[in-house]
């Protein structure tokens, strides 16, 4: 089945299926973000000489900015590995040499061939200023109309909120066992206390598709791909005259 034939199909279908709102309370589990230790030494030299030694020590360069100066710092490279292959958020907790500071990691360079991490960028966390932060959408619970034969299409995986540092979530975990056939959870239905929730309201996160839309996603796309392979031999078809005639003018 062609891939973006079907995802083009389920498209116009979930609009003409899937446009019932969820009308009942959205259950979800919140955890207030955690908080992850990590140890980091004050660089005597920064440029790029100096980060390919740093490397060749098995140290990561970083920086932190925000309010104030920028940082520059070391880690060890072991020390990064629940941080960074983690699939939760975390609010970092930076000792640079005994002085403690509350951030978030924002940006991760890694090498293009081997994926070895290169570089970090930390942001520095100010109590009373609100940020913005990307978290992870999970999902638990078998619905019913799953239940029924429908087939659950979770549209969006992470989500953009933003809240003061001591509101922040790791992750938005949203119970669907009330999810029926056609019916749709959407942005705007998530409600977080004291956190704002960026992006269109109507936006479609998790859906329930009915069997009958099952069956005409399967029998869009095959009608597809049989036209594809269908228009593939009359495109050489016609292609082949300006060939002759190429090969005459040679």
């Amino acid at each position: 089945m062609n891939t973006e034939v079907s995802v083009h199909y389920l498209s116009i279908i979930n609009l003409r299926f899937s446009l019932n709102k969820f009308s009942k309370q959205l259950k979800l589990n919140l955890i207030k973000m955690q908080t992850f230790e990590l140890k980091g030494k004050l660089r005597d030299q920064v440029g790029r000489r100096a980060s390919k030694d740093a490397r060749s020590g098995e140290m990561v360069p970083c920086i932190l900015y925000g309010d104030g100066e920028n940082i520059n710092f070391e880690v060890a490279k072991t020390a990064l590995k629940t941080l960074v292959y983690s699939p939760n958020v975390y609010k970092v907790i930076l000792n640079i040499d005994g002085n403690s500071t509350e951030t978030l990691m924002r940006e991760i360079q890694f090498h293009k061939v081997t994926d070895e991490i290169l570089h970090i960028d930390f942001l520095k966390l100010n109590p009373k200023k609100k940020i913005t932060s990307v978290v992870p959408i999970k999902l638990t619970g078998q619905s019913v109309g799953v239940k029924s034969g429908g087939k659950l299409i979770q549209r969006i995986r992470k989500i953009t909120i933003k809240g003061l540092p001591k509101d922040l979530v790791d992750k938005v975990t949203i119970d669907v066992t009330d999810l029926d056939v056609s019916n749709t959870i959407r942005m705007g239905d998530i409600k977080i206390k004291n956190i704002e929730v960026l992006g269109a309201k109507s936006i479609p996160l998790v859906t329930v598709i009915s069997p009958r839309a099952l069956k005409a996603i399967a029998d869009a796309a095959a009608a597809a791909d049989a036209a594809a392979k269908t228009a593939a031999p009359v495109a050489a078809v016609a292609a082949a005259p300006d060939a002759v005639k190429d090969e005459k003018k040679d």
